[in-house]
């Protein structure tokens, strides 16, 4: 297009509006001069003989735009739409058919609009104005001026949305009309056609197109406007650069992401004080403190929903004062603290002040990554290139080892963190783990309990040495009082009994016999 592309720019009175504008009106400019520009001369059409003034063909306009822009005629169609593109934007309208603002290359006749009513002037077409315009045409000659039918029904919208300002819109209507009359015909002619022009496209009929419609307004804030002027080249190349990142970075599904949520959702369920109260009483609604005190860091037990929740994951782990205590010792024992060390450092770099982080890069460094360290860690090569290039910066950040530190949190979570869950230690924690509320456990995991029962003693071989209470003790001793024995006799005796009933030659007295047999042998 002849055009350029950009699309918003400011005039003088800091409005908005489109840079295409200018380039548009200059070229309007042009057209009017009256040596070069377009032959402008008053006309008469037939068969009435009609004077016409100020008007141009359709012809003409094309023919002009082609010998000014180097139109050739391979391109012909170029000027054909440009012409249509200056009369949509009303620089040129229609003399005979304001319906349709188009361009014709024929003998149609064409006006220059007023440079008021250019878009760039910013004229406002508010209600007012329009309901002003309708009026006055209201009270001319019907046969020239007559309003449409949706001139006419907004004419009534109107008068029902301004009824309290329809004094002043009936008196500016008719002042306009007094003054209309004091001017010549042609001038009257010419400044009628160029008022409706411009209402035809700011209040364009019923199904048309409204060209100049820019859509909604943008708030322009004082400080929007100083964060717009802030954007300079870098800051849009670091907002590329981001872009580019977002593109590559690994997208969830959202059936998965939902599936996510709510696994975590239904795993802190019991630990979330809002959604299960807390034991053994809600401290919001109560004077008792004891969740509070059973919850510190630094408490003597901790609880057993707090250790369970130790193994959720390394994170809720270390997050824990009290759980990263307990996973140092655990590493502390099995001489594989270095790794969690140097996590530990590099965490405390990213929080200290900015006159220690180059002390702390230097000591870190010399502590775990330089050969024959006192801690030394095991990072891959990458890693270990990648923490050099940072570390040679001319002035090195709080986050130089982060690459090696997400190597080394991944490693934790695949052995040592596995390892600290199965260890006897954690094992421990969680049997002597706080119940609150004085709750006591119904089964002791990880710790196996003494049997209390009496154990009975071996039978004595037949012909060794022993007395009648040694054998009295023995019986004794045979028979349990668990649950389990009185089950089997009490089996025993539901058969013993069904048996006799059973039999033909049984008696009430040897079902009685039965029973007393029965009741004596549960008794010492």
């Amino acid at each position: 297009m002849v055009f350029g592309t950009r699309t918003m720019d400011t005039c003088r009175d800091n409005k908005p509006r489109h840079a295409v504008y200018e380039k548009m009106e200059k070229l309007v400019q042009e057209m009017q001069l009256s040596k070069s520009g377009v032959p402008v001369r008053s006309q008469k059409t037939f068969p009435f003989l009609t004077f016409i003034p100020s008007v141009f063909t359709g012809s003409d306009l094309i023919q002009w735009l082609a010998t000014r822009l180097k139109i050739t005629e391979e391109e012909h169609m170029e000027a054909v739409k440009l012409a249509i593109l200056l009369c949509h934007y009303g620089y040129i309208f229609p003399v005979t058919d304001l319906k349709n603002l188009t361009v014709k290359e024929d003998a149609s006749l064409y006006r220059f609009q007023k440079p008021y009513y250019w878009p760039s002037k910013n004229a406002d077409p508010d209600n007012v104005s329009y309901a002003i315009h309708l009026v006055k045409r209201s009270m001319r000659n019907k046969q020239k001026h007559g309003l449409e039918d949706y001139e006419q029904a907004s004419l009534t919208k109107l008068q029902t949305m301004l009824c309290d300002k329809w004094d002043f819109i009936v008196a500016q209507a008719q002042d306009q009309v007094k003054i209309a009359k004091e001017k010549k015909r042609t001038d009257k002619a010419i400044m009628d056609s160029q008022e409706r022009a411009f209402w035809r496209i700011h209040r364009p009929p019923p199904g048309c197109i409204k060209t100049l419609d820019e859509g909604p307004k943008r708030n322009f804030q004082p400080s929007q406007m100083a964060a717009r002027r802030k954007k300079n080249k870098d800051l849009l190349q670091k907002e590329i650069k981001y872009l580019h990142r977002s593109i590559n970075i690994c997208r969830v599904k959202t059936s998965k992401a939902v599936e996510n949520l709510e696994h975590f959702t239904e795993q802190y369920f019991d630990l979330d004080p809002l959604l299960t109260p807390p034991m053994p009483s809600n401290p919001w609604i109560s004077d008792d403190t004891t969740y509070f005190e059973i919850s510190e860091n630094n408490t003597e037990i901790p609880t057993e929903q707090r250790i369970r929740k130790w193994s959720y994951s390394l994170q809720a782990l270390i997050s824990d004062p009290r759980g990263r205590y307990e996973f140092e010792n655990f590493l502390l024992k099995e001489y594989s603290h270095e790794n969690f060390s140097f996590w530990c450092a590099c965490e405390a770099l990213k929080f200290c002040r900015q006159s220690e982080v180059e002390n702390r890069i230097l000591k870190i460094a010399e502590e775990f990554l330089t050969d024959g360290a006192p801690h030394q860690i095991n990072i891959d090569s990458r890693c270990s290139e990648e923490v050099q290039k940072n570390m040679k910066l001319p002035k090195p950040n709080r986050f130089t080892f982060d690459s090696a530190q997400e190597q080394i949190f991944s490693l934790m979570k695949k052995d040592t963190y596995q390892r600290f869950l199965r260890s006897d230690q954690y094992k421990a924690l969680l049997t002597n783990a706080g119940q609150p509320g004085g709750k006591k456990k119904f089964f002791s995991f990880g710790s196996r309990k003494k049997n209390t029962l009496t154990p009975s003693p071996k039978p004595k071989r037949r012909g060794s040495a022993g007395n009648d209470a040694d054998i009295d003790n023995a019986a004794v001793a045979h028979h349990s009082y668990s649950t389990g024995n009185l089950r089997e006799l009490e089996d025993k005796s539901a058969v013993m009994l069904r048996r006799d009933a059973n039999s033909s030659d049984s008696s009430i007295a040897s079902v009685v016999k039965s029973c007393n047999e029965f009741y004596s042998s549960l008794t010492p």
